[in-house]
């Protein structure tokens, strides 16, 4: 695996500076010789290899905890400085009557000496690399949770969609065929508004905003298909007001889906029908409200599933900037969204 220019720029850069203060210092009290020179290009050959030996150490290990993160640092200090004493031993030891002149008898005692300051460089330099190795096993570990959540927001929010568009289908199948034995024209109508509308639906299904103005488009033609079912039995009255409808984008089929739960369980289980009121308000909040003659308590498992997607694509789409609520008074349901101006706004 080639070792990215960057580690050794940073290496040449830090033992060099160590040994030109080295050659200066002990060559200050030796006129500089050539021993010396010797000495200190030793010195750097040996930090650059026990830098390469303690980053081949700590490449594959974890330091999920300080107490590990401490030993670690010590252990591999160690193996290196022995590394780097052994290099320096094996070059000057040998040479010492023709590097200074003399074959010392402490030259070998002067060399263990230095290996407590070898060790504490060494260690410093673990410090700092395990710290820089951390830093970045988080960093990384945040990108990947950040991006397994998106993932699952994405999956969740698929499977929610894919979940609404096989309920408006089979219900408008239903209707459709409910009319051919009855009235052969209004199920063609019936079909045509059935093609529109998963047509829109189909396109948009990847979306998970759009237009305000679009949703409630798509509700009106979706309301026209049923009352081709429903006929008097169903009256529906729109209030839309505030002057920021163009501003607004929305869940497709949100509003769709109230409506559909609001005639399936407020008008078709009525034998005389009634009114469903829509109310639209779109200012620095938009407020989107169905209301149907009807009894929370008589809603099946398919309605609580349709309502809790709702909740569920909210949340994923918007976390606390916007509610679901619905409540019944006086035999009125009332089904509500509110959204509060963020990235719900159209740009």
């Amino acid at each position: 695996m080639r070792i990215p220019f960057t580690f050794w720029g940073i290496q040449l850069s830090i033992w060099g500076s160590l040994t030109l203060l080295n050659l200066f210092a002990r060559g200050y009290f030796s006129h500089f010789k050539f021993g010396e020179l010797i000495n200190s290009l030793s010195l750097f050959v040996s930090m650059m290899v026990a830098s390469g030996v303690l980053r081949r150490f700590y490449r594959d290990r974890e330091t999920d905890s300080l107490p590990k993160g401490i030993g670690q640092a010590v252990l591999g200090s160690v193996i290196a400085s022995l590394a780097a004493i052994v290099i320096i031993g094996l070059v000057l030891l040998p040479n010492q009557a023709f590097l200074f002149g003399q074959q010392s008898n402490v030259a070998l005692l002067q060399l263990l000496i230095s290996y407590p300051n070898i060790l504490l460089f060494l260690l410093c330099w673990s410090a700092v690399y395990l710290l820089i190795k951390r830093q970045k096993s988080l960093r990384l570990a945040y990108v990947r949770e950040t991006q397994l959540r998106e993932q699952l927001a994405t999956s969740q929010m698929d499977l929610l969609l894919n979940q609404l568009n096989p309920h408006f289908m089979f219900n408008a199948i239903n209707n459709i065929r409910a009319l051919i034995l009855e009235d052969a024209d209004k199920a063609r109508d019936s079909l045509a508004l059935l093609s529109d509308v998963l047509r829109v639906s189909l396109q948009t299904k990847q979306d998970k905003l759009w237009p305000l103005e679009q949703e409630i488009e798509l509700t009106k033609s979706f309301i026209k298909l049923n009352m081709l079912q429903f006929e008097q039995r169903l009256e529906v009255v729109w209030h839309i007001s505030g002057d920021r409808l163009a501003h607004w984008n929305v869940p497709c089929l949100s509003l769709q889906l109230l409506v559909e739960n609001a005639i399936k369980h407020g008008i078709g289980n009525s034998a005389t029908g009634g009114v469903i009121s829509i109310h639209v308000t779109a200012n620095h909040s938009l407020i989107l409200e169905v209301t149907n003659p009807g009894s929370i308590i008589s809603s099946d498992s398919s309605t609580r599933l349709g309502l809790t997607n709702i909740q569920q694509r909210l949340h994923l789409l918007f976390n606390d900037k916007a509610r679901f609520t619905i409540s019944e008074n006086k035999h009125l349901v009332s089904a509500k969204i509110v959204l509060e101006e963020a990235k719900c706004c159209a740009q």
